[in-house]
């Protein structure tokens, strides 16, 4: 487990530094050379230019509240508890590769998944707040485990990642997800 986390820590930095950049629209690059100065004013010299940013504070955790009551909504079967958390530009990039864009789609498909499933229990891992600096935005990053009953009456379990990025306006701009299948003891 303690694997899984430093693995999951690792994907979620990947994922907000490098798609972050084409998914909020700021083509800004913060980095030109890989050699970046940490907050203990120490170099550190990166084996790949960071396209995004590699300069993080811990933001405010009200945005991490926001994400679990969301995932709390969605075990719930409650979506539409916070459907004024999402910017109506959200755009959702889904673990199965699937795109949503807009507040509507987003908040629908969710819906029209979580019809497919008789009931959700979800778990948290981990759970940050991150404030690239230079930028007006705030990432929340959340590990966990879902656990679904199909309709059907199959249960399966997945490891989520998923990146939440709260735009200037504290609203919910973009989310990135990724999974993995629990290997079988």
């Amino acid at each position: 487990m303690k694997q899984l986390f430093i693995t999951a820590c690792v994907l979620c930095m990947l994922a907000a530094c490098n798609n972050a950049t084409t998914s909020s629209g700021n083509t800004d690059t913060t980095a030109s050379a890989s050699t970046m100065s940490s907050d203990q004013n120490q170099n550190v010299s990166y084996a790949y230019p960071v396209q995004y940013s590699s300069d993080f504070t811990i933001g405010d955790s009200k945005y991490a509240q926001t994400v679990l009551e969301l995932w709390k909504d969605f075990d719930n079967n409650t979506f539409d508890n916070h459907k004024d958390a999402f910017d109506d530009s959200v755009t959702m990039d889904l673990s199965g590769g699937m795109h949503v864009k807009g507040k509507d789609s987003c908040l629908a498909g969710a819906k029209q998944y979580r019809g497919t499933l008789k009931n959700v229990v979800s778990s948290v891992s981990a759970i940050t707040t991150l404030k690239p600096k230079g930028k007006d935005e705030t990432w929340v990053c959340v590990w966990g485990t879902e656990v679904d009953t199909h309709n059907n009456g199959k249960i399966d379990s997945v490891y989520y990642n998923e990146n939440w990025m709260f735009n200037k306006d504290g609203k919910i701009a973009y989310m990135e997800q990724f999974q993995a299948t629990p290997a079988k003891k």
